[in-house]
């Protein structure tokens, strides 16, 4: 995508003050019109937006409601008339949890807002996308849908889901020769954000992680670093420790665990 200016945008999971709320920002710098969507907290970004002078969309839609979605997809056709850019950025986190103690409502949570909220809404917006001269999806993944950490299982395999679904959908558009929408996976790593604090389940190690999730890369960085990534066609877009995670697994990808446990044992991190 050569520039923002002038493209409809949409974004989910935009309220607060994490990545999704600091790319409609920075889409809104640079020119672009903005639709955001989150289960709450949108008013904060209502008010930057507003103040900038953006033309702006907002709805308080859950993502993992399929019908909801397509209704805002609708709502934003309406209001814009077209859509250039697709940012699946929704996403939840359960909390440090051992396999046994998850249940089957804990998977169906978290796969609903970040696996099935990603495929959704792309389908929902995906023929819109395809009739654009120019136009990008991007899905936030993570370094946990790159290397899987334990005690994350329901996450990783959530995160896992979205490179796989990004990835192939990339290599599909290639394929068939798609060259006017192109496709991100993206793989943060420590960006400092409130994703652990919004946990279903705290212990005793839940701020000390926090605190270190706030030495990372600044959500504005991480929003930049996105965009600039999808303007210059990058398929794959790291950022913080996203691309160390990349490099263990390629060269120990089943004796990473040894470093992984040896960090955590560092950190002094109990090992359950």
């Amino acid at each position: 995508m050569k520039s923002f200016e002038g493209k409809v945008a949409i974004v989910t999971c935009a309220g607060g003050t994490g990545i999704g709320n600091a790319l409609a920002q920075e889409l809104a710098a640079r020119g672009a019109s903005v639709a955001c969507c989150d289960i709450a907290g949108l008013e904060q970004t209502e008010e930057q937006l507003a103040a900038r002078g953006a033309d702006f969309l907002t709805e308080t839609v859950d993502v993992s409601d399929r019908q909801a979605m397509g209704r805002f997809v609708a709502s934003v056709v309406a209001r814009f008339g077209h859509i250039d850019l697709l940012i699946n950025n929704a996403g939840i986190a359960l909390g440090d949890r051992t396999f046994a103690d998850l249940t089957l409502e804990d998977f169906d949570r978290i796969t609903g807002v970040n696996y099935w909220g990603v495929v959704n809404t792309t389908q929902h917006c995906y023929q819109h996308l395809l009739a654009r001269p120019e136009a990008a999806i991007v899905n936030i993944s993570s370094a946990q849908g790159i290397l899987g950490l334990p005690y994350l299982v329901p996450y990783c395999t959530t995160k896992f889901a979205v490179r796989g679904f990004t990835d192939s959908l990339r290599a599909e558009h290639r394929i068939r020769g798609i060259r006017n929408v192109t496709v991100h996976t993206v793989h943060p790593g420590a960006v400092a954000t409130d994703i652990t604090l919004h946990a279903d389940y705290q212990d005793s190690a839940s701020q000390k992680f926090h605190e270190r999730l706030q030495r990372g890369t600044s959500a504005a960085q991480a929003a930049r670093i996105i965009l600039d990534g999808v303007k210059r066609n990058t398929g794959r877009i790291f950022i913080s420790d996203g691309r160390f995670h990349d490099v263990l697994t390629r060269l120990l990808p089943t004796a990473n665990t040894h470093i992984v446990r040896a960090v955590m044992r560092m950190r002094r991190i109990a090992v359950h």
